[in-house]
């Protein structure tokens, strides 16, 4: 009998401190919010900004090492990259013209076309989400812009968006994201090689460096005659990010 009281004494004394931990586990959650979050979805604003997030982080890695191009149109190959001409002459002795002059309002604009599809697509995921939580949703038109500036890309979604719910309705008309990016920058130098080169045939990119000593610019040649090109690989030295661009200026004729 007292073998027995004893074992009953221990497994009340187990179910006590299980129970304790239970009900502390909980208080300490509540208090510092690491219960099981509700599912993203029932946050629009932060499933729609990570969305876009994601779907221009993926845009720019694809444009980077392209000149600034999902699909370039007019390219040479380098090294298995396919790299579009920001400066081109298919004269001989001449300088390039500058094939992009409003170069970062078509980084802006590949950004967008890029991402439209894919953030689009998150809406209608958000809407089946929400639908199968019991809520009725609404949404209007879609537009989207891209800004980009020194240091950041920022995405602006504008697109009227309501869940209702019993009696708790939400209403959304704007999503914006903004993230960290070397772009922009990127993309003012890029454009700085193109003028110079239309300008002068050249960029002088090691006296560029050290004035500015968070880029580093290699420049490279492939071809001969007609087919001579010039490659610059404009590297942020802080994030390891690196644009690429071809060149063709002042060629010269085969066997000169």
């Amino acid at each position: 009998m007292i073998k027995k009281r004893g074992q009953v004494t221990v497994f009340i004394i187990i179910g006590i401190v299980l129970l304790a931990g239970i009900i502390i586990y909980f208080l300490i959650a509540q208090r510092t919010g690491i219960i099981i979050p509700k599912p993203t979805i029932s946050e629009p604003e932060t499933y729609i900004e990570k969305c876009a997030r994601d779907a221009a982080s993926d845009a720019i890695d694809v444009m980077l090492p392209q000149g600034g191009w999902i699909a370039p149109k007019h390219y040479m190959i380098y090294k298995n990259d396919t790299i579009q001409f920001l400066c081109y002459t298919n004269l001989y002795y001449k300088t390039c013209t500058n094939q992009e002059p409003m170069y970062i309002e078509h980084l802006e604009k590949e950004i967008t076309t890029a991402i439209t599809e894919k953030i689009d697509r998150c809406f209608n995921e958000l809407k089946s989400g929400l639908t199968d939580e019991g809520y009725s949703v609404d949404m209007g038109n879609m537009n989207i812009s891209t800004y980009l500036s020194t240091g950041i890309v920022r995405i602006n979604i504008d697109r009227k968006f309501s869940m209702t719910r019993n009696q708790e309705s939400r209403n959304f008309d704007k999503f914006k994201t903004v993230f960290n990016s070397p772009l922009y920058k990127l993309g003012v130098t890029a454009l700085e090689i193109a003028n110079q080169e239309a300008k002068y045939c050249n960029f002088e990119y090691v006296g560029f460096m050290l004035l500015y000593p968070e880029y580093s610019i290699d420049k490279k040649f492939t071809g001969s005659g007609t087919n001579v090109t010039k490659f610059y690989f404009i590297k942020d030295v802080y994030s390891g990010k690196q644009l690429n661009i071809a060149v063709r200026s002042c060629a010269f004729p085969e066997g000169f």
